[in-house]
């Protein structure tokens, strides 16, 4: 018995992994300087924060953040790898990658903003809904 639920912990951990890829892509692509141009952007304008203006430390930031989406997702396998070589279960090593890999981007686009002195007024003053 214990045998099949290994079996199925690996293809599951497996099918969320090969997810896993394309999720650290798409995660990526989002925390690219431009990515993160993009979103500064937007807020500025739902906000009415005024002009958008790149700051310096923006292209620092996506390069973090491309650093770290990759390595995440390396850890993780390697860690649900070794397990698996131990013959224990380990496709709950995929769901915390996913949701670190969540927090890592929260974060990345949080500094991005917080780079803006406007933002940071912004949130000082106190937060309205557009």
């Amino acid at each position: 018995m214990r045998r099949i639920r290994f079996r199925g912990d690996r293809m599951i951990g497996i099918m969320l992994f090969v997810v896993g890829v394309a999720a650290t892509v798409v995660h990526m692509a989002s925390v690219t300087e431009s990515g993160l141009a993009e979103q500064g952007v937007l807020a500025f304008q739902t906000y009415g924060l005024g002009d958008y203006v790149r700051p310096e430390s923006l292209a620092g930031i996506g390069v973090i953040g491309l650093v770290l989406h990759p390595l995440n997702y390396a850890v993780w396998l390697y860690i649900a790898l070794l397990r698996w070589r131990k013959r224990k279960f380990a496709a709950w090593c995929a769901v915390v990658g996913a949701v670190t890999a969540v927090i890592i981007s929260v974060v990345i686009m949080t500094a991005a903003l917080a780079a803006h002195p406007e933002v940071v007024e912004w949130a000082q003053r106190g937060i309205s809904a557009p």
